[in-house]
């Protein structure tokens, strides 16, 4: 991974915060959404603005861990968490390969695979999506709001590379390509959203607690893919989850390559993924972009562009987007204390959250928030070096940006209340006239809006 100095992180951020270049004339005008309305999420009939937070091991670990995540999420004001919904395996029996380890997380697991029928089979049970009842059932409890996100473009856990194994495939694009993994994963989709909770007595489906399904976390296809295999399948997907869950919307769950002329790969539809026709697509409710300027070698100053061009895409395109997923690394020291690059990550969230915000921006969900190991006592570890804890100065600063969010938002400040108000997530688009958003250049244009319901 590459990385930069915390302190080159730090004196990028503030001289963006101080250079007239970093946000221009043209650009402060095309953002500015008493002229251009933003799309807005909808909750309850009022505009939904929020801040979010991210977490991978709610479903496998025990209740108390899940309870003291879900309420330090909601005591620094998250109102979204976005959570895997999917630990995939291989056959029981071993003749099966799993990708991730033993295909299991703490011996629990979602789907395996069946060699005598051949064909995945779900765990229902304890050690399954028990797990997962539970986590709904107590997100519920709280108010909190979770975003579902069905399979994995990396190993870990499973996920589109365990689909491949199961049927003796090895080239990543097969996942979109071959109609057997593609029913396979179909059928995954009607698994989960038909699925009674034990706990609520209610279908995923009919659950206002989910706020969205996501295709993928960060799908992408294999190098020199064309664009238009990860659409057709985006497409496709989205469209049967839409014809069998009309209460939910729809996401792909992108890191947001763009299609366009810088000379950065993050602009060259890296993989085949192409955000601008991911999120157009018609089942595709909003757009999803992601930030590391460590992990993707962009440099610091390059954050700020890549936050207006995906708020332009939606601008564009009439769509909410949320920054659902963004970091930055620090280093702690053997009792848990950071050592290192506290200064620079502060800095460099403070001022993406703020452009997100003045710039009409809908959402953004820092990876990653963590909370007590009730199994091993103390704070659960800092494996990637991402985490927030409730009560650090990380988590004060977002908890300020979840206030700003929830209740002075610009994006939501301009909404009227719905004539058919419903406990479902909701998406209120606007309708733009063909003279529209350029984002192939970072640059804006001055387009028509009206809102519609």
């Amino acid at each position: 991974m590459a990385s930069s100095s915390p302190w080159c992180a730090l004196l990028g951020v503030l001289a963006c915060c101080f250079s007239t270049s970093c946000a221009s004339t043209p650009a402060r005008t095309a953002f500015d959404v008493r002229k251009n309305p933003a799309a807005n999420f909808e909750l309850d009939g009022a505009p939904f603005c929020f801040a979010g937070a991210n977490n991978y091991y709610l479903t496998y670990k025990p209740r108390p861990m899940v309870d003291d995540l879900l309420e330090d999420a909601r005591a620094i004001g998250v109102k979204v968490v976005r959570i895997w919904g999917f630990i995939d395996r291989g056959s029981l029996d071993g003749s099966v390969r799993s990708i991730d380890g033993d295909g299991t997380k703490q011996g629990h697991y979602f789907q395996a695979w069946d060699p005598v029928g051949r064909r995945a089979v779900f765990n229902d049970g304890p050690n399954g999506l028990e797990g997962l009842d539970y986590v709904l059932a107590k997100a519920g409890q709280l108010g909190l709001k979770v975003v579902l996100v069905l399979t994995n473009n990396w190993h870990e856990f499973g996920g589109m590379d365990q689909y491949l194994a199961w049927y003796g495939l090895s080239a990543h694009t097969d996942f979109y390509r071959d109609p057997r993994v593609r029913q396979t994963y179909k059928e995954w989709l009607w698994h989960l959203t038909t699925r009674i909770n034990g706990l609520t007595n209610r279908a995923y489906r009919d659950d206002p607690t989910i706020f969205a399904w996501e295709l993928g976390n960060e799908p992408r296809a294999g190098a020199g893919t064309p664009n238009s295999v990860l659409s057709r399948w985006a497409r496709e997907m989205s469209g049967y989850l839409k014809s069998i869950d009309q209460n939910h919307l729809v996401a792909v769950g992108d890191e947001g390559f763009l299609d366009g002329t810088s000379e950065h790969w993050t602009y060259r539809a890296n993989n085949g993924v192409d955000h601008r026709a991911l999120t157009a697509l018609p089942g595709i409710d909003y757009g999803t972009f992601h930030m590391y300027p460590e992990a993707w070698g962009t440099g610091f100053g390059w954050s700020e562009r890549w936050i207006d061009d995906h708020l332009g895409v939606a601008r564009e395109l009439g769509k909410p987007t949320v920054l659902e997923e963004y970091g930055l690394k620090v280093t702690r020291d053997s009792l848990g204390r950071v050592s290192d690059g506290l200064p620079a990550r502060l800095a460099s969230y403070s001022a993406w959250n703020e452009r997100v915000l003045a710039h009409g921006g809908n959402a953004a969900m820092f990876w990653l928030l963590a909370g007590r190991d009730t199994e091993r006592g103390g704070p659960y570890e800092d494996y990637d070096q991402f985490s927030v804890y409730r009560n650090d100065r990380t988590a004060d600063l977002l908890s300020s940006f979840a206030e700003r969010f929830a209740h002075r938002a610009p994006a939501c400040s301009n909404g009227t209340p719905s004539a058919s108000p419903s406990p479902f997530v909701r998406v209120r688009r606007v309708e733009v006239s063909a003279l529209g958003w350029r984002a192939d250049r970072g640059l804006s244009s001055l387009y028509q809006a009206r809102v519609t319901e």
